[in-house]
């Protein structure tokens, strides 16, 4: 008996140190979890998802310069389980050997069974970029075909392609195509074995305009949400256009789209992600570039929108400025939050400030809104939020100087209330940037980001409890 003690200790002991070894969650902010830290590479743009079972994929582009030529930016995919054990080696595992010299954005989603689903620009089938879907197990094998599913052929520019997947098990990629002038939104369904679901890709143009796709979620029945840019050149305002495809294709918001903002123009170079409500409608949030100002917008399932058109704004104060919003909202009580990012006039000072709307788009916490950092000398950036309880979670860069950045974070109850003061999530000074956020369904949120505190950029997660503690429960 003694001696299967003595066994089972040991067991556990190595276990113990086999699982630190590998990592887990971090309960100390200065000693984030690095899922990408090779000295000398720049690992960049991370995303994370969560599956149904609690765990998480996180996926990332790395260079690294002692690759054999040409040396590129390839795509890199991890698995973590609920404790935040990597479940592939460390560093990832590679998904797509690539030569491209610089990035744009990406896609990362999940199938209905929990594979990785990937969208990406392709420089392994030609001069030209292609847009390429990949489907990676929970095991980390190629699901279809060691080089995926690539949507585009020829001479055509292709951007910043998404994907989703679909809750018939398909998947829907979309992606900007540019030939001259020509700017037009493509998309494309797959079926589970990534094979194309529709006879060709549903099309978004207009003439006189240019189409650029912006977001890409899936939503009930086998449809998606798809958000666009549209402009009519880079000096003409941007606009923002959203349409829902029924799984074979139809245009269930009409041919020519919902206006979801149409009165002025977005900053240039943001393009709004949006989330989803839950019951096949969809909550944005954007900011303008005269005023610069933050909004909010909830369309419904049938493409009517809750809020007066051209969204509500975050506040009625005319002297500051606001830009980067993000948005979580609360499905039982219908619900919109929204943060961002606080200037004075100048764009000397910042700040962070949030607010509430009810499901008619009217402000709950005030007409200017809810300061969370008051305006001051630090660079307060790359605001995100996740609900939470009865009010929601804010994280933010706070940057006194280059290189000296510390994210941090704040927990309101939906009256405004603060529950948990600023706290550090990653106190270690570095630039960082880039964060993404998910949470769970066991309420603990994550937020990955790229920071360069080893003296070049790499890829960092930390999640944080329902209770605001990091860490295991």
């Amino acid at each position: 008996m003694k001696n299967k003690f003595v066994c089972f200790a040991a067991l556990a002991l190595f276990l113990t140190i086999v699982q630190t070894a590998w990592g887990q969650w971090s309960s100390d902010p200065w000693t984030n979890l690095a899922l990408a830290d090779k000295p000398g590479n720049d690992q960049v743009q991370p995303k994370v998802r969560t599956l149904p079972n609690n765990q998480w994929y996180v996926s990332w582009f790395d260079s690294d310069p002692n690759t054999p030529p040409p040396v590129g930016y390839d795509v890199f995919l991890q698995r973590l389980n609920a404790n935040g054990v990597e479940q592939f080696p460390h560093n990832g595992t590679i998904i797509a050997d690539l030569g491209n010299s610089s990035t744009e954005d990406y896609g990362l989603d999940i199938d209905t069974t929990g594979n990785a689903l990937l969208a990406f620009l392709d420089t392994r089938e030609g001069r030209k970029e292609q847009v390429t879907a990949t489907k990676t197990s929970k095991t980390g094998a190629p699901l279809w075909g060691l080089f995926g599913v690539q949507l585009t052929t020829g001479s055509a520019g292709h951007f910043s392609p998404k994907i989703t997947g679909t809750s018939d098990g398909g998947a829907v990629v979309a992606w900007t195509e540019a030939v001259g002038s020509s700017v037009k939104v493509k998309v494309q369904k797959l079926d589970k074995n990534g094979h194309n679901v529709w006879p060709q890709p549903v099309i978004f143009r207009e003439t006189g305009f240019q189409y650029f796709l912006s977001d890409l979620h899936a939503a009930e029945s086998g449809s998606v949400i798809i958000s666009m840019v549209k402009e009519a050149g880079f000096f003409s305002d941007h606009q923002l256009r959203a349409n829902k495809l029924s799984a074979d294709g139809t245009k269930l918001w009409g041919k020519n789209s919902v206006v979801v903002f149409d009165q002025g123009s977005l900053q240039f170079g943001n393009f709004p992600y949006f989330i989803l409500d839950g019951a096949g409608g969809a909550i944005f949030a954007w900011y303008t570039n005269n005023p610069l100002q933050c909004f909010a917008q909830h369309i419904r399932a049938d493409g009517s929108e809750a809020f007066p058109h051209n969204g509500s704004a975050g506040s009625t104060d005319t002297f500051n400025i606001r830009v980067e919003p993000s948005v979580s909202y609360r499905a039982s009580t219908d619900e919109t939050f929204l943060f961002w990012t606080e200037e004075d006039s100048n764009q000397f000072t910042n700040g962070v400030s949030g607010q509430k709307f009810d499901g008619h788009g009217n402000s709950l916490w005030g007409d200017t809104g809810l300061t969370i950092i008051p305006l001051g000398a630090d660079s307060q950036t790359f605001v995100e939020t996740a609900q939470v309880g009865t009010g929601a979670f804010v994280f933010w860069v706070d940057a006194p100087g280059f290189g000296a950045g510390t994210m941090q974070a704040a927990k309101l109850d939906g009256n405004g209330n603060v529950l948990c003061a600023p706290f550090a999530l990653s106190s270690a000074p570095a630039n960082k940037y880039g964060l993404s956020v998910a949470t769970s369904r066991s309420g603990l949120t994550a937020v990955a980001w790229a920071d360069d505190r080893i003296g070049n950029n790499s890829i960092y997660i930390q999640n944080v409890n329902p209770n605001c503690s990091l860490g295991q429960k």
